[in-house]
């Protein structure tokens, strides 16, 4: 890893007693050179077509611009890979509008995205507009987990699910946390209340969950061997292509 950004992996038992598996990034957007930024598949500024996110890591990786860790983003329609929030990037606005369905509820709910002064921030669907203009890079979400430092309640979501959600500090420490799941005896997944407690612990402002289940992926720059790796198991077992991701972008060259 690079400064800034360190990588940390769990294996426990919860409180009912099934077995968990997580993986965290925390990324400290305040290290010269550091930040995120959306990734899409080729790092074309389109959507509507789908990679891992290892290879978009490698599209969008030059010198002076080093991917070196992220997870997978946006829920999106898996017939069209057409995300189902917003989508910013570069300073560009690609997407501008929400696509949800009555099947899903609990996508396209909310937003992630960096302002155009570097912080991050998380907001409803009811936020957007408001903040569109300010906003260099973005993405979709589902139900939020934290909000102004309080716990949000979910209760009426109450599965254990393979997870990845993102959230920050007041401090703007981002952290991406992933929890694999449907597998008994490795990791079940995690509930959106054992999840909020955990961000909770973190001292997290704001958070949000991003598209799980089999699409659940996070990547770190393995450089002993010069390739993006996946640090955790896919309910699906094997990297899954989606439709967009975040990446944690280094200023090394």
């Amino acid at each position: 890893m690079v400064p800034g950004v360190e990588q940390i992996e769990m294996h426990f038992l919860d409180m009912r007693g099934y077995t968990t598996r997580l993986f965290i990034q925390r990324i400290d957007l305040n290290t010269p050179g550091l930040s995120l930024e959306v990734g899409t598949p080729y790092d074309l500024p389109s959507y509507g077509s789908s990679q891992t996110v290892a290879e978009m890591a490698r599209y969008a990786d030059k010198p002076g611009h080093r991917v070196v860790g992220g997870v997978n983003g946006d829920f999106y329609d898996i017939s069209n890979f057409v995300p189902r929030g917003p989508l910013h990037k570069n300073g560009e606005i690609i997407k501008d509008r929400f696509t949800p369905t009555a099947a899903l509820p609990q996508q396209a709910l909310s937003f992630f995205g960096i302002l155009n002064d570097g912080k991050p921030h998380i907001g409803y669907t009811r936020e957007y507009e408001n903040y569109k203009s300010r906003l260099t890079e973005a993405t979709g979400g589902g139900v939020l987990l934290m909000k102004d430092s309080r716990v949000v309640d979910n209760s009426q979501f109450p599965q254990i699910d393979p997870r990845i959600a993102i959230g920050y500090t007041a401090e703007n420490i981002i952290y991406f946390v992933v929890v694999d799941g449907r597998k008994f005896h490795y990791s079940n997944g995690m509930s959106y209340e054992y999840l909020s407690k955990l961000f909770r612990s973190l001292d997290v402002h704001s958070a949000l969950n991003l598209d799980g289940g089999g699409s659940s992926t996070m990547m770190i720059y393995n450089a002993l061997g010069g390739v993006w790796q996946m640090r955790n198991q896919s309910s699906d077992g094997k990297a899954r292509a989606v439709s967009n991701a975040w990446l944690v972008i280094s200023d090394q060259p």
